[in-house]
């Protein structure tokens, strides 16, 4: 029950919210312009991240206020850190929206929430020394922000994985005794649903940058929670396996850019959505079947993580590391369009 409400809050704020915060962006000049690179032909209002932030966090609190949730077995001194990473997060991609920010610095803040995350406590143990494992859990936290950052270049398509990578992390969460954490989770996914009115299958406003850094950062905080939190063994592999198309996403777009000569930071259709689009030669298909692979991701990890045996978290890792390779290798043949020099953005009109 305490989830359902969860997620109805989120959602039915962010369906009421979305339309205000797209006037918003037209008063403000938070607007994303067509570019050569881009897929969009008009001016689009880039406030959805913020939307979805408050839409979450209203909701969390509006549930934990109510006394829905069940008491919390343990202390969390995390969540002040978490809170503070998740408020960073946001305050980066506003800025970066509106101002625009120099990949270098970017790549110093986003270190900086990752450093609050790992500030938790909760270092994972990868079977190296404490001090390497902060490093890799840091890296890997960076990795996965940019990940959706990258992601974000179709319509829906980081809005909807991301809803069912929480709601599975949700599952994980409240199975484990972590209700807070689980309401929270729930909170976002339901934002995120409610977001998707609004930008899946036409888009009347984006996520933009606040948004995919935001749900970066949720995705890397369940993610790093619930692989300390499980137990040894291989059950861990399915945290991987529920993170599994936004990392495969960029090690293709790393490998396929390097290859090319390419600055891997450098904006481009030609991710493997985008390849996939070009297949199938429908954007919405395409949204839909990465959707579906992402609920396959997560009922495989969520497998693995209750099973906890060598069998099934062993065997669904290796198994999805040979599709996405066979994915990579077929996808890395389709041509793409490449990126044009970029021309000055058209003059925004005052009102949408």
């Amino acid at each position: 029950m305490e989830l359902a409400t969860a997620f109805l809050v989120g959602l039915g704020l962010s369906l009421l919210l979305t339309p205000f915060g797209t006037r918003m962006a037209w008063a403000t000049g938070y607007l994303d312009h067509p570019e050569a690179r881009k897929l969009h032909t008009s001016a689009t209002a880039l406030l959805g991240g913020a939307v979805v932030f408050v839409s979450a966090l209203i909701a969390w609190l509006v549930v934990r206020q109510a006394g829905w949730v069940l008491p919390i077995p343990v202390s969390t001194p995390e969540v002040p850190f978490i809170l503070a990473g998740l408020f960073l997060a946001l305050g980066i991609g506003l800025w970066d929206d509106r101002f625009g920010m120099e990949p270098r610095l970017k790549s110093l803040l986003q270190g900086l929430t990752a450093v609050l995350l790992i500030c938790t406590g909760h270092i994972p143990d990868f079977g190296m020394p404490i001090a390497l494992n902060a490093l890799f859990a840091l890296v890997s936290i960076i990795a996965l922000m940019n990940a959706i950052n990258f992601l974000d270049n179709m319509n829906g398509i980081v809005g909807g994985l991301a809803a069912i990578a929480l709601a599975g992390f949700a599952l994980n969460s409240w199975d484990r005794g972590a209700y807070s954490l689980a309401t929270a989770q729930l909170a976002v996914a339901g934002a995120c649903v409610g977001f998707l009115r609004y930008n899946f299958p036409k888009a009347k406003i984006f996520l933009g940058d606040a948004g995919s850094l935001f749900l970066g950062y949720c995705l890397a905080t369940s993610g790093l929670l619930a692989y300390d939190e499980a137990p040894m063994g291989w059950g861990r592999a399915g945290v991987i396996m529920m993170l599994g198309y936004p990392a495969f996403d960029l090690f293709f777009v790393v490998i396929t850019r390097t290859r090319d000569g390419r600055k891997v930071y450098e904006g481009g259709k030609d991710h493997t959505n985008h390849r996939l689009a070009s297949i199938l030669k429908c954007q919405k298909t395409t949204v839909l079947l990465v959707w579906l692979s992402g609920v396959a991701l997560c009922v495989s990890g969520l497998v693995a993580l209750k099973l906890n045996q060598p069998l099934p978290g062993l065997g669904l890792l290796v198994l999805w590391i040979i599709l996405f390779l066979l994915a990579g290798l077929r996808l890395s043949s389709v041509p793409y369009q490449r990126p044009s020099s970029p021309e000055p953005p058209p003059a925004a009109s005052p009102t949408p």
